[in-house]
């Protein structure tokens, strides 16, 4: 089975200063503290001029679009989320997103190459082993704030027209 990461297109003009209110403490991330969150946020964002929502936001920390995460829901179903509302306080623009905390598998193969410095990957391989039957996931020690998505995923939220989003095949070993 064939995975990719998939990222935000930072080519679009979307939501930046997401959570500049700082209603969300990002460090009470994780899937131990999600639930001292209420069920549902308020975070301040700047939405530049014809700008829009993509459907997934990978920085400061994951948002899925609604279709999104029923997706993943679909693939996954112990996947913790939290209802976030992104809000630009000046034009009154706002959208519906689920904050989502994912698993973060430390599935790097040794095969994975770096940079020079050893700092950056300049190739990833995923072991196969690792991953065992999960769709979608994070990496752990990964530098690039994206997600990976199996082929079965990332084809139907292609299907339900999630926009504003990047994907890269990743090479699996094992």
């Amino acid at each position: 089975m064939k995975y990719f990461l998939i990222g935000m297109d930072e080519e679009n003009k979307t939501p930046y200063n997401i959570n500049k209110n700082r209603a969300i403490d990002i460090r009470m991330l994780s899937k131990e503290n999600l639930n001292k969150l209420p069920l549902w946020n308020v975070l301040e964002t700047d939405m530049p001029q014809e700008g829009f929502f993509p459907d997934i936001i990978c920085r400061p920390f994951l948002l899925l679009s609604g279709k999104c995460v029923k997706t993943a829901v679909m693939y996954q179903p112990d996947i913790l989320f939290k209802g976030v509302k992104l809000w630009d306080k000046k034009s009154g623009i706002n959208a519906t997103y689920f904050l989502t905390i994912l698993d973060k598998l430390d599935c790097m193969s040794e095969q994975t190459q770096y940079n020079s410095v050893g700092n950056r990957v300049t190739k990833l391989v995923l072991d196969r082993d690792k991953i065992s039957s999960k769709a979608v996931f994070e990496i752990k020690g990964f530098d690039r704030k994206c997600i990976v998505g199996r082929m079965d995923f990332v084809e139907s939220i292609l299907r339900r027209g999630a926009e504003g989003i990047t994907l890269e095949e990743i090479c699996i070993n094992g």
